[in-house]
């Protein structure tokens, strides 16, 4: 079996990438394995990487590992969702790294010798039309952040942690609501909101806990929609929103929360949509749940669980 590690030279703006490339070096020369770093040219280059792997069947069974952030791990998922033999792990050199917060032990995902001696799970993925999803769908506010986001982070006097936070700030401003022909398991209407989420992981926008009761292998999607409620309403809501202590029955009004099967958009225009923190454009948007698309690697000592303390498992479970 070969060991393939693709390092995304742009994620963490780049801080990382010769620094990790020796310790790969080190610790497969010292295990005696076979392996190969690659790193990306650009966007989607990881995805038809992995696919020319997986293209021949002499190549498989084969580990690949995504050294960058969430967007980075999209693209190998993409190309590695659905294909026996091939597995997944994450390096996770980026700036949000949402994730991987879905495990205890976070910091073992950037020791090379546990990755090497990981071991393999079955997960659920999102299908979002064509493309998959390991951890998480936004539209509406939240997407709207995603794009402030990335112009934010452009500029070097601003660091990376609180971009975040500074992109709610801006896009707070404009408010965007979104507005779709909307489909739940067969039932139709049309629908305002202020955001929806569409989750396999529980972490959004660098450790926003949006949906604290999403699971990755319950083969449901986790939904979470807000609705289109005044500034200061919203920012009320920021903070448990972003601990994951907002799903209580003082909230039952403004949001909901519910697992589903397949939802259905028809939008009102071309809408702007986040995937695992990459933007797409769709009129009209597709997502089901695909159980056990994924054969994800754990580092070893690390387990997979769901997240937030009891007290919050609790208060979700009451709402």
């Amino acid at each position: 079996m070969k060991y393939y590690f693709i390092i995304n030279p742009h994620s963490g703006k780049g801080k990382h990438t010769e620094e990790l490339s020796l310790k790969i070096q080190q610790v497969c020369g010292a295990k005696d394995i076979t392996y190969e770093i690659y790193q990306t040219l650009g966007v989607g280059d990881a995805t038809r990487f992995v696919r020319e792997v997986c293209s021949s069947p002499d190549n498989l069974p084969a580990r690949f590992y995504a050294c960058g952030g969430d967007g980075t791990l999209g693209e190998v998922v993409n190309a590695a969702a659905c294909v026996a033999g091939a597995s997944v792990g994450v390096i996770p050199v980026g700036t949000g790294n949402d994730f991987v917060r879905n495990f205890d032990k976070k910091e073992t995902f950037f020791d090379i010798e546990a990755q090497i001696d990981a071991s393999e799970i079955s997960v659920d993925l999102l299908k979002c039309n064509d493309i998959y999803s390991v951890n998480m769908l936004n539209i509406g506010f939240d997407c709207e952040v995603v794009k402030k986001v990335a112009s934010i982070k452009k500029n070097p006097l601003i660091p990376s942690k609180l971009a975040y936070v500074a992109g709610v700030v801006v896009t707070l401003i404009k408010k965007p609501g979104l507005r779709a022909s909307v489909s739940i398991d067969g039932k139709k209407a049309d629908r305002t909101f202020l955001l929806t989420t569409f989750a396999n992981g529980a972490f959004c926008g660098g450790g926003f806990h949006s949906n604290p009761r999403a699971e990755l292998t319950d083969g449901l999607i986790d939904a979470l929609f807000v609705e289109n409620v005044s500034r200061m309403t919203f920012i009320n809501l920021v903070g448990s929103y972003k601990k994951g202590t907002h799903l209580v029955p003082k909230n039952d009004k403004i949001l909901k929360s519910q697992k589903l099967k397949k939802i259905y958009f028809k939008f009102e225009k071309t809408q702007s949509v986040s995937i695992d923190g990459e933007l797409f454009d769709f009129d009209e948007l597709s997502v089901e749940c695909v159980p056990n698309a994924l054969n994800l690697l754990l580092p070893a000592g690390i387990s997979y669980s769901r997240i937030g303390s009891a007290e919050q498992r609790e208060g979700a479970l009451t709402r």
